[in-house]
């Protein structure tokens, strides 16, 4: 007895439905993923970014472009929406970034000088992590992944506003970290104002000696050496990449005469001293002024200045001046060109002339000798007067060398042009 069984499949009837709700599906999930992915990126300020025009960038490629621009629920951040080809999903992780270039264009950053023409521009930073879709962006150029990640802490004393995170940390021209964090603080109990700046630094990039940790633990190494840094004098200041105009970043350097500081692991945070500025430098400056030494010789050059202007020697010295200037006078006049002297007389007016600048040179030659026996020799209106009295007696010495040459000048006066 023949037995009939049925068959699980409908019929060749059923193959044309089948194969036209199989083609749908495909067309649904090609239409998903031409679509892109929507990612959600808040920032804090919009930057000039539009929908339909800024464009998402990676290795130089655009994979996205903004959908839409919001204000925020909290009135201080916008909300942008990123469409990104879903070719690169498997890269959309909670370790990717979204760098916004060109938001502020400045002289230091090339890349943000091209914004103002083109607008900003998004840059994906694919990251490790878990898939996801919301992220916080940042601004600036892209940075180069760190290998190992250490935080340090820096309390700078001074403004550090302008310091924006993942601004570069350097040493000698290399950079060696990043920022993660700027902060400020205000302790209520004293009224202290810090601003601590969090550090993230890469012990790969200052190519240490020891040979790398076999369980990958980089923090007691990286300590060690920082430490002896420290002790050599590295400290912690901020600079900027392009003087005057460009960025802020952290500088670590070497700092001659640094006073003495340790890396200070005490906190959740090991901390790297801070620099000193030029006005916390100033009451060390001035402690190490030879102060005691500069008030005792200025107290031996004010006694040595009183004791030479009463000195006797220098009173006499004065009153001989005066007299041989006074001869001088009445040798003049009485030489002048309404008297007809004779031979005798111009060579008596020359002999004359000539004592009275020899003892012009001794007059001036004897307050040297009084002035030069101070520790400090002093200066000022008498050593101008002393100058002027050397001046004289070259003078005289000069009339009297040409009158000795041209006696008739005393009769006639000095020619239009001299020898």
């Amino acid at each position: 007895m023949a037995i009939a069984r049925r068959s699980w499949w409908p019929g060749w009837i059923w193959a044309v439905p089948i194969a036209a709700v199989a083609i749908v599906l495909w067309l649904l999930l090609r239409s998903i993923s031409a679509r892109g992915i929507d990612v959600t990126v808040t920032y804090n300020d919009a930057a000039g970014m539009q929908p339909g025009d800024t464009r998402v960038m990676y290795h130089g490629l655009e994979v996205g472009r903004v959908t839409s621009v919001a204000l925020a629920s909290d009135d201080w951040h916008v909300i942008v929406h990123l469409g990104i080809d879903g070719q690169l999903a498997p890269k959309i992780n909670t370790g990717t970034r979204f760098v916004l270039e060109g938001a502020h264009p400045s002289f230091s950053d090339a890349s943000s000088l091209r914004a103002l023409i083109a607008g900003p521009t998004i840059v994906m930073v694919p990251g490790p992590g878990k898939p996801a879709t919301s992220f916080i962006g940042t601004e600036g150029g892209p940075r180069q992944t760190l290998t190992v990640s250490l935080p340090y802490l820096v309390s700078f004393r001074g403004a550090v506003g302008q310091l924006k995170p993942d601004a570069p940390v350097m040493l000698r021209g290399f950079t060696v970290g990043e920022v993660t964090s700027v902060g400020l603080a205000v302790d209520p109990q004293t009224g202290r104002i810090s601003t601590p700046v969090l550090l993230a630094l890469d012990p790969t990039r200052f190519h240490l000696t020891a040979p790398a940790p076999a369980d990958g633990n980089w923090k007691p190494l990286m300590d060690e050496a920082l430490s002896k840094l420290i002790d050599a004098g590295l400290r912690a200041s901020l600079t900027r990449a392009v003087p005057l105009v460009g960025g802020e970043q952290v500088e670590l350097e070497i700092v001659a005469g640094a006073q003495a500081a340790r890396l200070d692991t005490s906190e959740q945070y090991a901390q790297i001293p801070a620099a000193e500025t030029g006005l916390e430098r100033l009451p060390a400056e001035i402690d190490s002024l030879p102060l005691t030494q500069i008030a005792d010789n200025l107290r031996v050059i004010t006694d040595q200045l009183r004791s030479l202007s009463t000195s006797p020697r220098m009173q006499s010295t004065l009153a001989h001046l005066d007299a041989t200037l006074a001869a001088l006078d009445r040798t003049t006049r009485e030489a002048g060109p309404q008297v007809g002297p004779t031979l005798r007389e111009v060579r008596a007016t020359v002999v004359s002339l000539r004592a009275a600048a020899q003892q012009m040179d001794t007059t001036a030659a004897a307050a040297r000798l009084t002035m030069g026996s101070t520790p400090a020799a002093p200066s000022g209106n008498l050593e101008h007067a002393l100058d002027e009295l050397a001046g004289a007696a070259r003078a005289v010495r000069s009339l009297a060398d040409y009158l000795e040459r041209h006696p008739e000048a005393l009769v006639r006066g000095r020619a239009a042009s001299s020898d």
